[in-house]
């Protein structure tokens, strides 16, 4: 079997830390064993794309189609070519999060990585988590005058590797501004409250290098967003995504063989003084004239035993 000097590496992740478990392993080299050739475009083809680096994958099929109408070839073959060379300019070291490191510090300067510079943040990461964030001073730097609501979003599965993205969207004019990202990713058992402090150590650049101020902050029904928002901006008010709870509420209402839990009225009355105090579920109703019979029942059988 023919061996190559490629460089090669095997990645193997195990994520065990998250609901969802998967492994992901990666094969990667870093000089192709045989020089790759797209036999399945034609020359002229070729030549367009590798004279297209500022277009998308859509505008180069257009000017395909008006080549070859009716192509043999594929428009998966030409994404896919555009892609190998598109990715030359962001995929500096076959470790994701080296190559995010670099990328971030050819941001570093104005026009590095386009019309914003990126700073990159120094956050602690905790065992058994993988942390890489990063800020838009110039964003910040506009708005952070008229930013008066801030909003922390996130998405799950961004990425095959796993990493959960988070971002801080300030709120001006209507419009949503993102001031900062940050990817987050379990590498294995972390300490209870770990996600929590990263997103603190997130929030915390933004209130203390960039004195942003706010009164409101906002969030989905994560609880580690919540609290890492009432915990860096403790006198704002939180509020939480609407869509969320509306989402919640509905979920909860469609369970209809689910059995409520108890009410106990003390609790209730404790923390509404509206409610009012004789009021009791139906159900709970029904329960406790049961259990009445059959006490008042028990009573009566026990006197005429007494009476025998």
């Amino acid at each position: 079997m023919p061996a190559f000097e490629c460089k090669g590496r095997v990645k193997i992740t195990v994520g065990s830390g998250t609901m969802a478990k998967y492994v992901d392993i990666v094969v990667s080299h870093e000089i192709d064993h045989v020089p790759y050739c797209y036999v399945s475009l034609p020359s002229d083809i070729q030549d367009l794309v590798r004279s297209s680096p500022d277009k998308n994958p859509s505008q180069i099929w257009k000017e395909v189609l008006k080549r070859y109408p009716t192509p043999t070839f594929t428009r998966d073959s030409v994404f896919q070519m555009w892609h190998d060379l598109a990715k030359q300019k962001w995929k500096s070291d076959i470790d994701e999060i080296t190559s995010a490191r670099n990328l971030l510090k050819k941001g570093a300067t104005p026009g590095g990585l386009g019309e914003h510079r990126f700073e990159e943040l120094v956050i602690e990461e905790p065992e058994g988590m993988s942390v890489i964030g990063f800020s838009i001073p110039g964003m910040v730097e506009k708005w952070r005058s008229r930013l008066r609501e801030a909003a922390m979003d996130s998405a799950w599965g961004t990425n095959r590797a796993g990493f959960e993205v988070f971002t801080v969207l300030g709120e001006a004019y209507g419009s949503g501004l993102p001031l900062g990202y940050l990817l987050v990713k379990s590498t294995g058992t972390s300490p209870a409250g770990a996600k929590r402090q990263v997103l603190e150590a997130f929030l915390k650049h933004f209130r203390d290098r960039w004195n942003l101020i706010v009164k409101v902050t906002l969030s989905d029904k994560d609880w580690s967003e919540i609290g890492a928002c009432q915990r860096i901006y403790p006198d704002a008010k939180h509020q939480l995504c609407f869509w969320h709870c509306l989402r919640a509420v509905k979920k909860r209402l469609a369970i209809l063989r689910r059995q409520p839990g108890p009410y106990n009225v003390d609790e209730a009355t404790g923390e509404f003084s509206f409610i009012d105090p004789t009021f009791l579920p139906l159900a709970q109703q029904k329960a406790w004239q049961c259990e009445s019979q059959v006490k008042g029942s028990e009573r009566a059988s026990s006197s005429g035993h007494e009476r025998r």
